[in-house]
Formats: structure tokens, C-alpha cells, sequence
């Protein structure tokens, strides 16, 4: 596992009292011993130019405009404007979008106690130095391979290993960068810096979790993998047959080029790429950072939405309400044993802040062991001289046996949505974490008050009147977190469940049947969200602690609060720089915008993808020639769908995103293709049968196309908004622009009063098409999807009759 060190380092062994000297650190910083790794997450600027330029379409445009270019037929240049200004703006918008993260970054960046020259420093992790002397405590991650010089810690190293049980490591032991403290604290010496720290040596992705493919982001691919299998053998079987239609070497490419041009939805993989890109930016305005793209549509498409009571309901600040004792005639009081107790706790939380408001801290009983607080644990043990064991925590984990009337006491407070901790007591001292204990008995109960945020409500009435569940899920008493998430208005708050004993197998059967989860372990937490995933559910989390790490790896949008740990703000996609819980809906409703929007905008794409592809096939099929130019498709994809495109990104729309990216842009693109299809194949027959002469029927069939394209970009604009009719508007004005002073160019030749009658005619077609082909296509659909129902249904039969023949 460890590396050797270069023979030239010298090692030093510095104090944990005085750290290293300025002599040292000196010496350090002149050999570039820094904790920097090579290997950052993250795109580079230039990654993102090569990642953004080197794609296969662009690549198929390069070879569209090789050959165009020797044939000389410069004017159906035209579309290599139109893909720069494409790559230029995605370069640009992914580059700010990355600005934007680097800039939050830094504000979150944790950072590491670092003892020098006897003196104390908060410093990056990227600014220790080997053998430098560091303290770490509760919810650090560890920056570096160290080894502990003082203290006692547990760590998890689920990150590392896969495995989430807490591991205890003692003075002497080897702690690794990646893992993190789940109780305690220590002193720890700098051992491996930058790309000699274990987690180096395994997949440089080791460390970050991978998030799971987004739906838009998946059938994105889906789309280039059809379109990229298909259009080389489609190009090189246009060329043939236009070469043998047309006769010219020259036309044939020109043609063939005008196909390959069509078949390419360009515009749309720019488009998701900008609005993802404008979405973070937007959202960093809102004070939330997004570490990834796509996790703005995990989060948009969540129907459950996981939380912890702590940080989100409640601030996470607390009081200590009322004390009852329950022993009677003891040496010490309720409030000097605590108070040593807490003397013996190295590290805080929101509980233990309370309990130190109330009681204070003391020295005066002498201390022989103390075993820290921890999530699993929930309790913590501290053995005194001559007193025994004191236990103080959740009553259930204190394995003390209480009367009918003290619980009955616990109860009534918790139904009021307070905690109640059991201050506990054994006879026996602790000489290791691992003692068992006999004759526990109850000392007092204390109460503690949570403060619930004053935005919890109308943020819980958002999700609700959004189709968004919710799910508390809690280490503490569920019916404690029941009664708050009443008064919050979480629906089906009633129903609570303690997960406390169950096996996951258990877990995971109650998950959809519970609102409410307390007593949660982190092993339990991850299982809730896997289960939910499995029912189907698109899963967003928030966590703030240590014990959310497994469950934010696991939920398809992580959201973490800036002021919550160094580990969950690593690991989380999203991160509520104001640690405001009411924050989440304006980065939900940003997400659906963005989804929504692509969702329709991109049916402008596949139409001319579709035309494109049936109208090849035809050509094929018939061997006649393609009957259109990349010039002649200009004006269709810059006015009809290039510019509408970008400004229906713009519309405002929070509704709930429903069904999967490629079905329902297929739902409203293959009417409109083959609406397009139609009217052109109809153009074609008439010049055919001679009905049309050449110029005609170039001009007509453009013609035809551009306005075919205006009238699905009318219908996908219905209901009309103020921002859809300017739309249209700009739309339909530059076209007739375009067309009055450049007609001829974009290949619209003789424009007379037959084609002008021609034309009208064909429109009045087209719209009770449009309103027809929706309904048809839908109809095969669900044809289809009968026949696929009954085949299934068949073969399960014949499963079940050849069970039953081989028994």
C-alpha cells in the first residue's frame, strides 16, 4: 500500500505540541511538497473546448464541408456558420458554468487545522506539507494519509472500500485520505502527500461518487449512437443514387450533403448543453451551486424527496426544556455529572451544544474511560472512580430497563415533538469500547426543544402542491419527528415507524408505507433511498451529516447545506450555499424550466430528423434523387427552428415533468416529420406527373417545407403565452423577409401565382393534419402496446404450463 519515499526527502518527526519548525516548512515549500494531486475532478477549459468541438456530428459537418468545398457549391456553406456560432456559445456557456462552480467552490472549501511553528493555522488541504501536524475531529474528511499521534477516533472508509462499518483507529494507525470520522477527535502527522495518498493509486475516480446517468443525458446518447449507425450507409447510398439521377458529380454531393445535413439534430444537443449551463449560472444568483449539469434534471424529475429533520425542518439549534431526575439520594447532581460527562467529549453537535448551554463543563469527578458519542451508537459512555459507568443518550440505545410511568412520561413528550435523552448509570467501569455493562438504572430524563425554521412551512406546502413526497427520515425518537412534521404540514405524518433492531431486508419492505423513519441507522438511511429507487421513484436527498455519506451516494440528486459537513458537501451534486431549506423549490422549479423546455424545443429538431430520414428512405426506395440542398434547409432551421428554439427555452414552466425524454419529443416530432413528408412527397408526385416544371417544383417544395416546419412551430406554441406569440411572430416575420429580399439564394427561383395558390393550398391541408397525425400515431402506439401486453401475458402462461409439466 505505501509507496517509497524518494531518497532525498528528508522525514521529520515534529511534536504535537509545536508542529513543524519555519525552518522545515520552508524547506517543504521550496521541494513542492504539497498535498496537490494531479488527477482533480472536474473539467479542464481545455477539455471542455476539445470535448465540445471534437464530437462525432462535427466531424460528419467537417467531411459536408470538405466536399462542398471541392465541388465548389459555396453558398450551402452557409450552415458552418450556424455549427461555429453552435460550438463557440456551448464552449462559452460550459466554460461560465464552470467559473460560476469554481468561484462557490472556494467559499466551501474545507478547511484543516494545522499546527506550525506552535501556532494554529486553517489552511486548504492543498497546503499541507508532508509531516505537518494536523487536528482533525467529528465530520472531518481526511485530507491526506496520515498517522494518528494522539487521540482516538472512528473512522468510515465506505468511500475507499465500499464498506460502511465504522473502523476504530488508536495512536500509531494509519488513517486514509478519503475516508472521514464518524466520533472523536485526534492529532495526526502528514504521512503520503498529493498522488502518493492511497486513494491516488486506485481509479481516479475513486473518491467522487458517480452519479447515475440522467434520463435526458442518457437519451441524448441513445439518439447520436441511431443517427450515427445509420447515416454513413445512408450517405453513401444517396450519393450513389443521386449521382445516377442527376448525372452530375457536382449535384450528387451537393444533394447528398443536403440529406446528411437534414439528418443531424445539431442545434439540439447545443441547446440542452445551454440551458443546463444557463441553469447554473441562474442558480448560483440563488445562492446554490451545481456540481454537475445534469443533476438539475435528477432533481426537477424527483417525486420523493428524502430528508433529515435536523437542518431542514428543524435549524438545528436546540434548548434544554426541563430535567426530571429520577435517582434519589445521589452524591452528585443531575448537572455535575453531566457536566463532566460533556468535559469528556471531544467533539460537538447540536445536541451536545445544548446540553453545554444548560450544564456547563467540570472537572471535578475524575475520569478513567469515556467512549464518544457516535450516530450508530446515539449514546455515549464515561466511567468515573468510584461511580461507576454513566450512560447518556437515546433511551432505546441505553439498554436501561424503564418503569410503565417513565415511559409513559418519554412518550408525552415526544407526542409534543420534543427529545427526550435518559441519563443512565452501571456500577461497572469501562476498560475498553467494547465492555459490556450490568445493572443499568435510570438517573433523569432530559428534554430538549428543536427550533423549527420559520420557512419549513410554506416550503413543505410547495412539495406537497407540487406531486413531491416526502419522506423524514431520523435518527431520533419517530415520534417525536411524527409530531413535528405535523406542525410543518408533511402529509401522512402520521405515519411513523422506528427502524430500531430491523434487518435491511425489513427496511426495505416498509419504504413506501411510512412517511416517517426514526432511529435510522446510515446503513438504513441508504436502504430507504435504494428501496424507493427501485419502486420507481426518482430520489432527491438532503443531508448535513456524516451519516447521510451512503444515502446521498445512493440518491439520484444529493442536496447538502453548506454549513453541514466537509463529507456530505463533497459528495453532494447540489449545495445550498445559505443552508436555507427554502431554497430547494426555486432550484426545482429552475430544473423544470430547463427539462420542459428541451423537452419541447427539441421536437423542433427531430421533425427535420424525421422528415429528413423518411424522405432519404423514399428516395432510396424510388432511386430518385434527394430533391433538397443544405441552402435550401437554411431558412427552416435557422427561423423555424433555430431561433424558436432558443426563445421557448426562455419560457417560464414549473410543471411537473412527466414521462421519458425520447417518447414524448417522439410523441409530438414524428406527426410534425411526417406532416413535413406529406407535403413534400406530394410535391414531388405533382412534378413527376409533370404538373410542375424543375424551377417550380425547387420553389415550391422549399416552400412547402419552411412553412409545413411554421405550422408544427405554431401548434407546439399552443397555448399561446406573450413570449410564444413573439415567437411566432419573429419566426414567421423573418422568413417572409428572408424570402422577399434572398429568395433566389435560398433556392425559391420562380415564385408566381401557382405556387403562391399551390402553396396556400397545401397549408389549408396541413392544419387538420396536424390535428389528425397526433391522434393516429398515438393510436398505433397503444396497438402496439396491446400487442406487446398480450405476447407477454402469452409467454408468461407458457412459462407457467412448463413448470407445471415438469413438475
Amino acid at each position: 500500500m505505501k509507496k517509497k519515499e524518494p531518497v532525498s526527502i528528508n522525514r521529520y518527526n515534529p511534536s504535537i505540541t509545536e508542529g513543524l519548525s519555519v525552518e522545515q516548512l520552508q524547506e517543504r515549500q521550496e521541494n513542492k511538497l504539497y498535498n496537490k494531486a494531479s488527477n482533480k475532478g472536474g473539467k479542464s477549459y481545455f477539455r471542455i473546448i476539445i470535448e465540445n468541438t471534437c464530437t462525432f456530428f462535427n466531424f460528419v459537418w467537417l467531411v459536408i464541408f470538405v466536399a462542398l468545398m471541392a465541388v465548389g457549391s459555396y453558398k450551402d456553406l452557409l450552415f458552418i456558420v450556424v455549427i461555429f456560432l453552435n460550438t463557440l456559445i456551448s464552449v462559452i456557456q460550459e466554460c461560465k458554468a464552470k467559473n460560476v462552480v469554481e468561484k462557490l467552490s472556494l467559499s466551501t472549501a474545507p478547511k484543516i487545522k494545522v499546527l506550525r511553528a506552535g501556532k494554529y493555522y486553517d489552511i486548504s488541504a492543498e497546503k499541507l506539507v508532508l509531516d505537518d501536524i494536523i487536528v482533525l475531529d467529528t465530520g472531518s474528511s481526511i485530507p491526506s494519509d496520515c498517522i494518528i499521534m494522539d487521540g482516538k477516533i472512528e473512522v468510515n472508509e465506505s468511500l475507499l472500500t465500499g464498506e460502511s462499518d465504522a473502523i476504530k483507529k488508536n495512536d500509531g494507525d494509519i488513517i486514509l485520505a478519503g475516508s472521514f470520522i464518524i466520533s472523536g477527535q485526534c492529532v495526526a502527522r502528514v504521512e503520503r502527500i498529493g498522488s502518493d495518498n492511497y486513494i491516488q493509486t486506485l481509479a481516479k475516480e475513486a473518491k467522487k461518487f458517480k452519479s447515475p446517468n440522467s434520463n435526458l443525458n442518457k437519451d441524448l446518447k441513445t439518439i447520436i449512437k441511431y443517427i450515427g449507425i445509420g447515416i454513413i450507409p445512408v450517405g453513401i447510398l444517396m450519393f450513389i443514387i443521386n449521382f445516377f439521377s442527376y448525372g452530375d458529380l457536382s449535384l450528387a454531393i451537393t444533394k447528398t450533403c443536403g440529406a446528411l445535413t437534414g439528418m443531424i439534430p445539431a442545434g439540439m444537443f447545443l441547446l440542452v448543453t445551454i440551458a443546463l449551463a444557463v441553469g447554473v449560472v441562474k442558480l448560483s444568483t440563488k445562492k446554490t451551486m451545481v456540481k454537475d449539469l445534469y443533476s438539475i434534471e435528477m432533481l426537477a424529475r424527483s417525486d420523493v424527496l428524502c430528508l433529515d429533520k435536523t437542518g431542514t425542518i428543524t435549524d438545528g439549534t436546540m434548548q434544554v426544556s426541563e430535567v426530571i431526575d429520577i435517582e434519589e439520594n445521589s452524591k452528585y447532581t443531575t448537572k455535575e455529572i453531566i457536566a463532566n460527562i460533556l468535559h469528556a467529549q471531544k467533539t460537538n453537535n447540536s445536541t451536545s451544544s445544548a446540553l453545554l448551554m444548560y450544564f456547563g463543563k467540570s472537572t471535578n469527578l475524575k475520569r478513567l474511560y469515556n467512549v464518544e458519542f457516535s450516530s450508530a451508537r446515539k449514546c455515549t459512555y464515561t466511567s468515573f472512580e468510584d461511580l461507576g459507568t454513566y450512560i447518556l443518550g437515546a433511551p432505546e440505545f441505553t439498554k436501561c430497563k424503564l418503569t410503565k410511568t417513565q415511559n409513559k412520561t418519554i412518550y408525552k413528550y415526544t407526542s409534543d415533538g420534543k427529545r427526550v435523552l435518559l441519563l443512565a448509570k452501571s456500577p461497572d467501569i469501562l476498560k475498553d469500547d467494547n465492555d459490556k455493562l450490568t445493572n443499568i438504572s435510570p438517573v433523569a430524563l432530559i428534554v430538549i426543544e428543536d427550533h423549527i425554521r420559520e420557512d419549513a412551512y410554506e416550503t413543505i406546502e410547495w412539495f406537497k402542491k407540487n406531486n413531491v413526497d416526502i419522506k423524514i427520515i431520523s435518527g431520533d425518537n419517530p415520534i417525536t419527528v411524527s409530531s413535528i412534521a405535523k406542525r410543518v404540514g408533511v402529509k401522512d405524518a402520521e405515519l411513523s415507524v422506528s427502524l430500531e433492531g430491523m434487518n435491511l431486508q425489513e427496511v426495505e419492505k416498509l419504504a413506501d408505507k411510512f412517511t416517517v423513519f426514526g432511529r435510522v441507522s446510515p446503513e438504513q438511511k441508504h436502504t430507504l433511498v435504494k428501496a424507493l429507487k427501485k419502486q420507481g421513484h426518482v430520489v432527491a436527498m438532503t443531508g448535513d451529516g456524516v451519516n447521510d455519506t451512503l444515502a446521498l451516494k445512493e440518491a439520484d440528486c444529493s442536496i447538502a447545506m453548506a454549513d453541514g459537513s466537509e463529507v456530505a458537501r463533497n459528495l453532494s451534486k447540489l449545495v445550498l450555499m445559505d443552508s436555507k431549506f427554502s431554497s430547494l423549490p426555486a432550484v426545482v422549479q429552475e430544473g423544470r424550466q430547463v427539462i420542459n423546455n428541451v423537452q419541447q424545443s427539441s421536437t423542433l429538431f427531430l421533425m427535420k430528423t424525421i422528415f429528413t430520414i423518411l424522405t432519404s428512405l423514399f428516395t432510396i426506395l424510388t432511386l430518385s434523387g434527394y430533391p433538397f440542398t443544405p441552402v435550401q434547409l437554411f431558412l427552416l432551421e435557422l427561423f423555424v427552428i433555430g431561433l424558436p428554439s432558443v426563445i421557448l427555452a426562455l419560457q417560464p414552466n414549473t410543471n411537473l415533468i412527466k414521462g421519458e425524454f425520447i417518447p414524448v419529443v417522439l410523441r409530438r416530432s414524428v406527426p410534425s416529420g411526417l406532416l413535413m413528408f406529406i407535403n413534400v412527397f406530394t410535391t414531388i408526385i405533382l412534378a413527376r406527373f409533370g404538373i410542375l416544371n424543375a424551377e417550380e417544383f425547387q420553389t415550391l417544395s422549399t416552400l412547402v417545407l419552411i412553412f409545413t416546419g411554421y405550422i408544427n412551430l405554431i401548434f407546439l406554441c399552443m397555448p399561446f403565452t406573450k413570449l410564444k406569440a413573439l415567437c411566432c411572430a419573429v419566426s414567421i416575420t423573418a422568413i417572409i423577409v428572408a424570402i422577399a429580399v434572398m429568395g433566389d439564394f435560398f433556392g425559391m427561383t420562380l415564385i408566381n401565382l401557382k405556387v403562391i395558390l399551390m402553396l396556400a393550398g397545401f397549408l389549408a391541408v396541413a392544419i387538420p393534419l396536424h390535428i389528425l397525425l397526433p391522434k393516429l400515431v398515438h393510436n398505433i402506439e397503444r396497438t402496439l402496446q396491446t400487442i406487446k401486453k398480450q405476447n407477454e401475458e402469452k409467454r408468461a402462461k407458457a412459462a407457467v404450463v412448463d413448470l407445471d409439466e415438469n413438475k
